[in-house]
């Protein structure tokens, strides 16, 4: 039975500007402190899926606790450098909700999105 509660996928976007050697230099060096982060914070199952212009990951953390969401968007907007900007989603896996997190070097803003459990009067009937 899996015991984890919550899937965190994320996205990292590389600014123009950077050259192609600077983009696989941070790419790597993000890679390897998110890698560290996400294991201090009780991440499993990390997969990176590098994409040329961009940089996602996905894993599970074991519990659905919004301090620890926090705690890794500040680490890991400390670690940005210029150039590279973050989204994270952090998905409870019973759907109440949608942890978004927007990062880049040394900011962070979140939002948390609840998802109904009945459809919204304005969503697109089936077909």
């Amino acid at each position: 039975m899996d015991k984890n509660q919550c899937e965190v996928f994320a996205q990292f976007t590389y600014a123009d500007s950077l050259t192609y050697d600077e983009l696989l230099n941070a790419e790597s060096a993000l890679m390897a402190r998110l890698e560290h982060i996400l294991a201090g914070a009780g991440g499993q199952h990390l997969d990176f899926t590098p994409l040329g212009d961009m940089l996602r990951f996905q894993c599970a953390l074991e519990t659905l606790d919004p301090e620890n969401f926090r705690d890794i968007a500040s680490h890991i907007a400390a670690i940005l450098p210029d150039g590279i900007k973050g989204r994270l989603l952090f998905l409870d896996k019973s759907l109440s909700g949608l942890h978004l997190f927007w990062l880049q070097k040394g900011q962070w803003r979140q939002t948390l999105w609840p998802v109904p459990q009945d459809a919204p009067e304005d969503s697109a009937p089936s077909a």
